[in-house]
């Protein structure tokens, strides 16, 4: 019997921060299998695409130059002794989800850039996962060939689950900024996998929380039926009968070519709101299919994996309006650093605060063990953030570093305060809504998941 774990403060969050407008102790965790459940909790998601896309989006180039300048920071600390890391960076630039891929990866070389702007050494390759394990597998083998010390990715969590056990073998550290599953915090090969995105449940309390908050009483959850779809479609369920509202969950086959039979089921449901836990393709095909059945826009919400600015051009290209009203609620970075990028992506900032951070963390972690082995590494990572001096920067942070200090970086995605599975107790999270073509931020959401009290879903 598989049992997963929750939060419900529901509408009593502990909130960190909200605006409006735009743990455990901290010992090193071994390298070995910190736990005794090898078996993921799930299998992975299905990779192949759906039969029909919108129109495509271009690819990028391979390995641009970053595309923004450094922020200024202040001179290079001669005291610290520069640890020379090869980054390997494996991201989606085709396949399913390449239309959610250019903020992270412009994140990493933004990042790259901070770093190098003070005298690190550090640099950056990457390698198209296609969101396809096999792929992906290639492309990690490869990376490593190169001579990559740690990787940075992949962006889903089937193909990440397909590559951490190379990565446990070679005992590399991983750190992934996007890749929700909850199996990570569990399984004995996650050692050296860390991320900066809390996994795919705790998004759920923030969905009730803005759902029902909004007024919604009757609430259908169509998602996709793989692991990151049904778990937040269970624990959404779940925590919406704990709020008083009515709810069912409506499970689809991602590479279905439609999807009205669930539509129709939907539809039967008589929901007053919608949520989708969708991947961009298939997500996009959901929404215009509950849209043509006569559902509004207002009624729907969706979940991180359909945030862009652009959404509308899948959904209906003639018209910028056709999505005004719909929330988006995902993963955020601060507001600052959403500035910083916004230029060169569109407004698009999915992910990348957790991209940026997992650049950040390995290179001081390389910094702190004083070489780029991955068990040194990994004995470092547990205290970099937490237990010491707070710093906002990889400057700030090798100064400390190197006055001999322990450390608390505090991320551009907000604190995050790993614990022993390697899973940030902190969640920044943004609600977005489209108006007049346009998404814009409404609210933004840091929430301390060391303080819910626990559900258990048997």
């Amino acid at each position: 019997m598989r049992r997963l774990l929750i939060a419900i403060g529901l509408l009593g969050l502990p909130l960190i921060a909200a605006c409006g407008g735009d743990e455990e102790d901290g010992s090193t965790p071994e390298p070995t299998p910190a736990t005794a459940d090898s078996t993921p909790a799930a299998e992975p998601e299905p990779a192949s695409m759906p039969a029909q896309e919108p129109e495509p989006v271009p690819t990028p180039e391979a390995e641009p130059e970053p595309a923004v300048e450094p922020e200024a920071a202040p001179e290079p600390t001669s005291a610290l002794t520069v640890v020379s890391l090869q980054i390997g960076a494996v991201h989606p630039e085709t396949g399913p989800i390449a239309p959610l891929a250019a903020p992270a990866r412009e994140a990493g070389f933004l990042a790259v850039a901070d770093i190098n702007a003070v005298g690190g050494d550090v640099t950056l390759t990457g390698a198209d996962s296609a969101t396809n394990p096999e792929i992906a597998i290639e492309a990690v083998n490869r990376l490593l060939a190169e001579g990559a010390d740690v990787i940075l990715g992949p962006a889903a969590s089937s193909v990440t689950q397909a590559v951490i056990q190379t990565l446990y073998d070679q005992r590399i550290p991983q750190c992934s900024p996007s890749a929700q599953s909850p199996a990570f915090s569990t399984q004995e090969n996650a050692a050296y996998f860390f991320r900066t995105v809390p996994p795919s449940q705790t998004v759920a309390p923030i969905i009730v929380n803005v759902v029902a908050g909004e007024g919604a009483t009757r609430v259908a959850l169509i998602g996709r039926g793989d692991e990151d779809g049904i778990t937040v479609g269970r624990f959404a369920t779940a925590l919406l009968e704990e709020s008083g509202a009515e709810s069912e969950m409506f499970a689809y086959d991602p590479s279905a070519i439609t999807f009205d039979a669930e539509v129709a089921a939907v539809a039967a449901y008589r929901p007053d709101a919608i949520v989708i836990a969708g991947f961009f393709l298939d997500g996009t095909s959901v929404i215009r299919d509950l849209l043509e059945a006569g559902f509004s826009a207002e009624m729907l919400y969706g979940t991180d994996a359909l945030f862009h600015p652009s959404l509308w051009q899948f959904v209906d290209p003639s018209d910028p309006s056709v999505l005004d009203g719909m929330t988006i609620i995902g993963v955020a970075g601060r507001e600052e650093f959403n500035q910083r990028l916004t230029a060169i992506t569109d407004g698009n900032v999915n992910f990348a605060g957790q991209a940026y951070d997992c650049i950040v963390l390995l290179a001081l972690a390389a910094q702190i063990a004083g070489s780029t082995d991955g068990d040194a590494m990994l004995a470092a990572f547990p205290g970099i953030t937490e237990g010491g001096s707070e710093c906002h920067s990889y400057a700030d942070c090798a100064a400390l570093i190197a006055a001999g200090q322990d450390i608390d970086y505090v991320g551009v995605s907000g604190p995050l305060n790993f614990n022993a599975a390697g899973d940030p107790t902190v969640g920044s999270y943004g609600v977005f809504r489209f108006e007049n073509g346009n998404l814009g931020i409404t609210r933004s959401i840091e929430v301390d998941l060391t303080q819910f009290n626990q559900l258990e879903l048997n």
